[in-house]
């Protein structure tokens, strides 16, 4: 057997029956800034492979491919970012810091916390910033949000003035998948030429109308959003290409809401979701290679 294709068949293997875990928390850096950030992986056989979202839903919201490694003796987790996904930062002038953690949890298994410290490093491996994370397992951190709902709303000692202030779907929201606003633009690093593009109303259908382009010309004119995906195979000849979505109207009710997949067709996925008022759009630039930085900017 070749010898590339018997690696691909150990990793493949090694991941097949790999259990999935979600992880939700913060970075918190040496002033005392918190920075939300999401992990989902897969563990098998101590090998960790998935992805690290910083500052979700955000104005620098990145994804990034992880991988690294569980000690189940030891109780010790490592991981590290091995590439930019995307991001909503202009990444033709900032460069990116890649976090480098090591930290604690007894298992797991959705129930123990993860805790330990980070250093990130630029793409020439100088020293970036470092500092702490700590993270929860996201069913342990939903049951205890819907856990303090009943019991606030149970209250008598909290005022009904403030119960409708407390709003932790709101808290939760920041770690659901992007939100795009109107003007917000996303960088996607996207090295083939193949796209599928699949877009649908995830809530209730009311038809809501959008104009996609690629490059300039439309690919969508006219489209209202239904239930069903709708499935556009796209081919990015050029070596940034450029996809727009524009709310053509808002429906029975405001806002413009459309999910957006993007698919290499290989497994690699990018979620999106925008929520658009009539005549706004929101950005999707894809880049062949990640561009050179200027060096003097760093993020």
């Amino acid at each position: 057997m070749n010898k590339h294709l018997l690696i691909v068949v150990i990793f493949f293997s090694i991941f097949s029956n790999a259990q999935e875990h979600e992880y939700l928390g913060f970075l918190k850096l040496p002033d005392s800034t918190f920075i939300s950030y999401k992990v989902n992986f897969t563990e098998k056989e101590g090998f960790i492979k998935g992805y690290s979202y910083t500052d979700m839903n955000g104005d620098h919201e990145t994804k990034s491919s992880i991988v690294g490694r569980f000690n189940d003796r030891k109780n010790t987790l490592e991981f590290r970012e091995v590439s930019t996904i995307y991001t909503k930062s202009d990444i033709t002038e900032l460069d990116f810091c890649y976090v480098y953690f090591t930290g604690k949890t007894r298992k797991l298994n959705g129930k123990a916390a993860v805790e330990g410290t980070f250093k990130s490093y630029y793409d020439d491996l100088t020293s970036c910033i470092d500092g702490e994370l700590s993270l929860n397992a996201a069913d342990k951190i939903e049951k205890r949000t819907e856990r303090f709902e009943r019991l606030v709303a149970k209250s008598n000692k909290i005022a009904d003035s403030t119960k409708q202030k407390i709003d932790m779907n709101q808290f939760m929201s920041r770690f659901e998948d992007n939100r795009l606003k109107g003007g917000e633009k996303v960088n996607i690093i996207w090295n083939q030429d193949y796209l599928k593009l699949m877009i649908w109303d995830p809530g209730t259908v009311d038809g809501d109308i959008i104009k996609i382009t690629l490059n300039g010309k439309d690919i969508l004119s006219s489209y209202s959003t239904v239930k069903k995906q709708k499935e556009i195979e796209l081919q990015l000849t050029k070596e940034v290409n450029t996809i727009t979505v524009t709310a053509l109207n808002e429906g029975q009710k405001a806002p413009n809401t459309a999910k957006i997949k993007l698919s290499d067709g290989k497994g690699e996925t990018i979620d999106l979701l925008s929520s658009l008022v009539v005549g706004e759009e929101v950005t999707l630039v894809f880049y062949k290679e990640k561009p050179q930085i200027n060096k003097n900017k760093k993020l």
